[in-house]
């Protein structure tokens, strides 16, 4: 009979920063606990939930935030009626800000115990778009591999060593100044256009939005962006980078499949 613990590894990404950590948590655990990996929806069953002895949840920074989507998740499951422990991790283009404060005490009213979190700065999914380009736009931070390793660590010894204490990161200040800077950035509502002589209709914008921003009024897919929390997924993987803000982000470097499969390779030979 297999007694290793049950993990599960429930993340949401955008363009794929986080998704890539993820997947590198789930290699180098998988050797020593029964290890899943899945991304959300907002159709999730919940039920299957109940059979894991720990999860790490994966999610992005929007605006000093974590994501609508992985809030929304959070805030649609049931409450458990044992308590569920847990690692949280979010990824960031500059700065988390009180991100990880906030998922926690989110996930406290679901009874689900918070015992270790951390953060790591990402490639920038909008400013690899919107700015000039910058090296470290389209960078982990340094040093990310050592980084990594030390909080797999961190894991480890919180679940074979039973911690029980809440882990719960100090209110940061400087949010309070970059709060101008919030307000504007969730206002503003990007156009993502479809330049229709590129577009090859494989629909891969529409199936990959978990919310639902894309359909089909005539014969190309077309942006809705009532729902939308500008994760730019849509345009970073465009096969044919047919979907634009605009006619200078068309050939701007993308974060795609191959971007993070080229990442992915660097930090796991060094972790």
């Amino acid at each position: 009979m297999n007694t290793k613990k049950r993990l599960l590894i429930i993340y949401h990404s955008g363009a794929g920063s986080t998704k890539t950590i993820a997947e590198i948590y789930c290699q180098k655990l998988s050797p020593l606990y029964r290890v899943e990996i899945s991304s959300i929806n907002l159709e999730y069953d919940y039920k299957k939930l109940s059979g894991y002895d720990f999860f790490i949840f994966a999610f992005p920074t929007y605006h000093c935030e974590p994501s609508h989507s992985m809030m929304e998740f959070i805030n649609n499951m049931p409450v458990f009626k044992e308590s569920k422990e847990a690692f949280a991790l979010t990824t960031c283009g500059l700065y988390s800000g009180n991100t990880l404060r906030k998922f926690i005490k989110k996930c406290t009213e679901k009874n689900i115990i918070i015992r270790g979190c951390c953060s790591y700065r990402a490639p920038a999914t909008d400013g690899a778009l919107l700015l000039p380009p910058i090296p470290m736009m389209f960078s982990y931070e340094r040093k990310v591999a050592k980084k990594i390793e030390a909080d797999i660590q961190e894991v480890k010894k919180i679940i074979e060593t039973n911690v029980k204490s809440i882990k719960c990161p100090p209110f940061k200040l400087y949010t309070i100044l970059n709060y101008p800077n919030k307000v504007l950035g969730e206002a503003k509502k990007h156009n993502f256009k479809i330049m229709e002589e590129y577009c090859a209709k494989c629909y891969k914008c529409m199936n990959n939005c978990i919310r639902n921003c894309w359909e089909t009024k005539k014969s190309y897919p077309e942006h809705e962006n009532v729902n939308c929390e500008y994760c730019f997924r849509c345009v970073h993987h465009c096969p044919k980078e047919a979907i634009i803000l605009s006619e200078r982000t068309r050939k701007r470097p993308k974060l795609n499949e191959k971007f993070y499969h080229k990442l992915k390779e660097i930090i796991m030979n060094e972790v």
